[in-house]
């Protein structure tokens, strides 16, 4: 690989890849820098947002150690998988880009609350403080909230009801705030404990993103590495331009790597929609329901040009993702086709203090041909939600626990085929299924599972690999297929729905209805579910099989041992499966067991569709000619989960 030297270029600024009439550049930023810098080296930039304006296809953008109080919003991106704008943080460090500025020069007022200004020019075209939070399928609890956010040495404080309830202490909270935006100022009141917090870090979110286009169509970028924290994030529903602190913005192939967000008031990585003339119809006009509203609304993006070829197929892999109030990573539409690998996930609306029809570790509708892959998700209200048209979607080798609201994964009106293969689900609700044409292959569920029909919306499917749609019809359940699964009852939680095996699917057939030529309507198929097909799987502790499961290996005096054992900041499994999985084995699965969903007539296959392979385990091991049931070949008595 040669190098050379531009006349225009300063000598000493590195670069790359001179090859085939091509010249790259890799341009320096640093914090540090003064503002008159070239990005060379020796001069680097001051801003992100410098090198950014600088950058083209095939350059790389090396940034330094610091704190970047800016939104980047890169202007252009690269032209194909290779030849890509790369923005990296420089080897050893790490970069923090936040949306957050300080907040000196609180006084004391009265009753441990404290008083503090800020110049409404501070917040330049956008002022958080004056923007509630709003959106469909959105509930603020009884009530407002906005974008903004008041965090003490890194920690977020509850935003009061008003200012009243604060001075008056009515949540009984003590770290809360309320702000008041004005003409020229917005003045913060506040509680921080017994604290003085003149000796604290105190910081507000003030800008709405910290690395998302303000176009669309920005393609091929990689982010390496960065912190990205303390984004004043709007909700983000399905029916609506889903922001996020970090975002491709309706674009094509990016990747999102290595990189720490968090602190996002609503979505941590968006993969999500676009801009639309009817965002949010539903909320404001009621009339005509979210379901139909999200229809026309997949609709009006297909004619705008929703396409393998135009959206989606990013990379999200070695992410931490934490402390966000609606979902670590949202999309819709937007994020098809998309690789969602070795991500770790973890307390997403912990707190609780709003909710809504869209509150995940990860969530995202239309992930079509989507694989989510060797993630870990835990201390989430829930921990994935698949929500309408997941077909071709593969949840595979997933760490899910301590999911304790709702659920580790639920699967919502998709006709299938959606493979969930090889995963621990150790949640007191494992899975909540409100769909069909799934298949469940080398699972450990600890916890309930949860089987119903939605017969009140008609979904859509789509042609294979394709965002074309296929079709719409209801969802009458079935059409699901549960191999070589383990299922160990762990305690019972009767706040959830449910039952600990796969009896969850009782009132379901194991044949196709009966049907004359004359049932030509939907109606004529209610009250009547698809098959449902079953064998190798195993049960302990008091797990019961589907009533029409003929070859249900049932283990009633099994007491078998799941811990979830937390030290040193990491989770461990610690249990006896061993001795039980050992003696459990049961005929290899493959894609053509497995048939085709029934509503797309599709396979089970890959994107490129080639046949599914189900030939490894959870950690990679070769699954012999009878491989053991559950995710596991060999089980080791301290399983690390992070």
């Amino acid at each position: 690989m040669g190098s050379a030297c531009l006349p225009w270029y300063p000598e000493d600024k590195l670069l790359a890849n001179h090859t085939g009439g091509t010249l790259t550049m890799i341009y320096s930023v640093s914090q540090h820098a003064p503002a008159d810098g070239d990005g060379s080296a020796a001069r680097p930039f001051q801003t992100i947002g410098q090198a950014a304006a600088a950058a083209r296809p095939g350059d790389t953008v090396l940034i330094h150690e610091g704190v970047y109080r800016e939104w980047v919003a890169p202007p252009r991106g690269g032209d194909c998988d290779d030849k890509r704008i790369v923005y990296q943080a420089a080897e050893g460090e790490r970069p923090v880009i936040t949306g957050a500025e300080p907040v000196t020069g609180w006084t004391h007022c009265e009753k441990g609350v404290w008083r503090a200004t800020v110049d409404n020019a501070l917040f330049g075209e956008y002022n958080p403080y004056a923007d509630e939070l709003f959106g469909d399928w959105y509930d603020g609890l009884g009530q407002t909230h906005h974008t903004g956010e008041l965090f003490a040495d890194g920690q977020p404080l509850d935003e009061a009801a008003s200012l009243s309830a604060l001075m008056e202490q009515r949540s009984g909270k003590d770290r809360e705030w309320f702000a008041q935006v004005e003409e020229q100022q917005t003045v913060f009141h506040a509680r921080f404990g017994e604290q003085d917090p003149n000796g604290l870090q105190t910081e507000i979110s003030v800008r709405p993103f910290c690395f998302f286009p303000r176009e669309e169509g920005i393609d091929y970028i990689t982010l390496s590495g960065l912190e990205c924290c303390c984004a004043a994030t709007q909700w983000a529903p399905p029916t609506a331009f889903q922001p996020g602190a970090v975002g491709p913005h309706w674009s094509r192939g990016w990747v999102i790597e290595n990189c720490r967000i968090h602190d996002s008031k609503c979505c941590g990585i968006s993969l999500g929609k676009n801009h639309d003339p009817k965002d949010n119809s539903w909320s404001k006009d009621p009339c005509k329901g979210g379901t139909q509203t999200y229809t026309e609304m997949v609709f009006s993006t297909l004619q705008r040009g929703w396409s393998r070829e135009r959206v989606g197929g990013h990379t999200l892999r070695g992410n931490e993702i934490w402390n966000c109030g609606q979902a670590g990573i949202v999309g819709c539409m937007g994020g098809a086709f998309c690789d969602i690998t070795e991500n770790h996930i973890h307390h997403i609306n912990i707190r609780g203090e709003f909710y809504g029809a869209e509150i995940a570790g990860i969530k995202l509708h239309a992930a079509v041909d989507t694989h989510l892959t060797g993630n870990v998700i835990h201390h989430c209200s829930r921990g994935v939600w698949l929500d309408w048209q997941a077909q071709g979607a593969m949840f595979r080798n997933n760490l899910c626990f301590a999911n304790d609201r709702e659920e580790d994964l639920f699967i919502e009106v998709c006709h299938g085929p959606c493979l969930v293969e090889n995963n621990l689900l150790l949640s007191p609700r494992s899975f909540l299924d409100m769909s069909q044409g799934t298949a469940c292959v080398h699972n450990l569920f600890g916890g309930k599972i949860h089987a119903v029909p939605d017969t009140n919306r008609f979904t859509l499917y789509h042609l294979p690999h394709s965002t074309q749609v296929g079709g719409v019809m209801l969802i009458y359940g079935g059409d699901d297929r549960f191999f070589n699964n383990l299922f160990v009852r762990v305690g019972e939680d009767g706040r959830l729905c449910g039952s600990c095996g796969t009896d969850a699917y009782d009132t379901y057939s194991a044949e196709f209805p009966a049907r004359k030529t004359g049932d030509d309507t939907p109606a004529a198929d209610l009250g009547r579910t698809l098959p449902v097909t079953m064998g190798g799987n195993a049960y302990l502790n008091g797990a019961k099989p589907w009533t029409h499961e003929g070859d249900a290996r049932v283990l009633p005096d099994a007491n078998a041992v799941l811990r979830l054992v937390e030290k040193d900041g990491h989770f461990w499994l610690e249990n006896d499966l061993e001795q039980y999985s050992s003696d459990l084995r049961a005929e290899p699965v493959t894609a053509g067991a497995l048939g085709r969903a029934f509503q797309p007539d599709q396979p089970f296959e890959d994107r490129d569709g080639t046949p599914v392979q189900l030939n490894r385990d959870l950690l990679g091991e070769a699954r012999g000619a009878l491989p053991r049931v559950g995710p596991l070949e060999h089980w080791p008595a301290r399983l690390k989960l992070t």
